[in-house]
């Protein structure tokens, strides 16, 4: 199994392509200052957050998931979303990336996707939380788009969100 993230970044990369193979370079770097006073300085030592994240997961029978999200802040909060229904839940891949997801913006108040059931968010609201009902937009990262791969007992299942493009695809 193999979990892996591409991504070129802002205005598809950094415009280089390597001669002779048609492979762009990503500008991952943009998330990096030159400002000492920045939290993400570019600094010995330093390790700002960076949203290449591809996810794995294994048990003791070995390799047990392989996934990864796109959308930038999203990506870390989804993860934990898509590992939490498949691993600890039961869904499927499909259903797990298919689910209404929620992500936190600032302190208490949290962006949800449509689908969740109203007793849901009243509950969250009576705990303090700030809701913004939100939809998936790739302009704010929206609330990301999973690939996942999961070994289950005999073979393997797969999921791809319908949030972005992507498919599942088994080979045998």
């Amino acid at each position: 199994m193999v979990s892996l993230v591409q991504s070129n970044y802002k205005g598809f990369g950094s415009g280089v392509v390597v001669p002779g193979t048609g492979i762009s370079l990503q500008n991952r770097g943009f998330g990096f200052s030159l400002d000492p006073a920045h939290p993400n300085v570019v600094a010995p030592g330093k390790r700002p957050l960076q949203t290449i994240i591809p996810g794995f997961a294994s048990d003791d029978a070995g390799p047990a998931m392989a996934f990864g999200m796109m959308g930038g802040p999203m990506q870390a909060q989804g993860h934990l979303q898509l590992f939490e229904r498949i691993r600890r839940h039961g869904q499927t891949p499909q259903a797990a990336s298919d689910a209404p997801r929620w992500r936190v913006l600032a302190g208490r108040r949290v962006a949800v996707e449509s689908g969740w059931p109203p007793e849901t968010l009243e509950r969250l609201r009576g705990l303090g939380h700030e809701l913004e009902t939100s939809t998936s937009d790739e302009t704010d990262f929206g609330f990301g788009g999973a690939q996942i791969i999961h070994r289950i007992p005999g073979g393997y299942i797969a999921g791809s969100d319908g949030r972005k493009d992507g498919g599942a695809i088994g080979l045998g």
